[in-house]
């Protein structure tokens, strides 16, 4: 394994095992997700080529953590969303730690930009349970999500496979100076009031900010109070129903893919 990406990996499991502290602590719940989820699963810990970690809480749990005790947090260790800084072009929570920066990379391995080494936290909430009222709930969503990307047109990741609507849409929105009518924060606002005003008890939920978008909404029985999984030498608690979770969201999940796919999403060095 490239020795960069183990130690960003074992910065980001450090990160995670305080905020986790915390969380049992307060008797908060939280769950391992999306590809965390899949290296706990299949290979107790990272993916050999992972180099993030996600983890979502419920909405009552995540605004809690954010209020009050997060404060709780390590001094190395600080909250970063839109609510924290108003040029943050995410809407999810993002645990910096200040001790150690990345420097991406593009191909030409010139410094694309500089971050610090973080753990994203999502939150879960629900959506209408009829059919029409959800599908007009993910338009509404999904839109402000859109203009927020085309606000920020330079954050927009042009290798990422889209379909034609999708390119004739950011092809034409990114020609508009939205920039100087819309402003994305108050944009984000507004998608996290619409977000919190979904019932806590709907027959779906999950994370509509994440970066499969509506796929990421599945049965809330999913979750249900969870199991223990392995990763890293520590369990952590993840869906109850990994199986029904891991092969909604990936298929045959015990799968690995190509060598050519087995590698980061990100050529970065730590730098400090």
């Amino acid at each position: 394994m490239d020795k960069e990406l183990r130690k960003l990996q074992l910065i980001d499991i450090n990160i995670l095992n305080e905020v986790v502290d915390i969380l049992e602590e307060n008797k908060l719940r939280y769950f391992l997700i999306a590809g965390t989820l899949l290296g706990a699963v299949r290979h107790k810990g990272f993916i050999p080529w992972d180099d993030d970690m996600d983890i979502a809480m419920p909405r009552k749990d995540y605004d809690k953590f954010l209020d009050i005790f997060s404060k709780k947090l390590p001094p190395y260790l600080h909250v970063k969303n839109f609510m924290t800084d108003p040029t943050f072009k995410y809407y999810i929570t993002r645990i910096i730690d200040d001790r150690y920066k990345v420097s991406e990379l593009r191909n030409n391995n010139e410094a694309e930009s500089i971050t610090n080494v973080s753990i994203d936290i999502f939150p879960i909430d629900g959506v209408p349970n009829n059919k029409i009222l959800r599908k007009a709930y993910y338009f509404k969503v999904l839109s402000y999500r859109a203009l927020i990307s085309l606000i920020q047109k330079e954050n927009i990741d042009t290798a990422r496979k889209r379909n034609i609507s999708e390119k004739i849409a950011i092809s034409l929105g990114t020609k508009l100076p939205l920039k100087k009518i819309l402003n994305a924060n108050k944009l984000q606002f507004k998608i996290d009031r619409m977000l919190k005003k979904q019932s806590d008890d709907s027959t779906y939920a999950g994370t509509i900010m994440g970066a499969y978008r509506t796929k990421e909404i599945l049965p809330r029985e999913y979750f249900g109070k969870g199991e223990m999984y392995e990763f890293e030498g520590r369990k952590f608690r993840g869906p109850a129903k990994y199986q029904e979770y891991l092969k909604h969201m990936y298929g045959d999940y015990m799968k690995l893919p190509s060598e050519q796919e087995r590698r980061s999403k990100r050529h970065f060095k730590i730098i400090s």
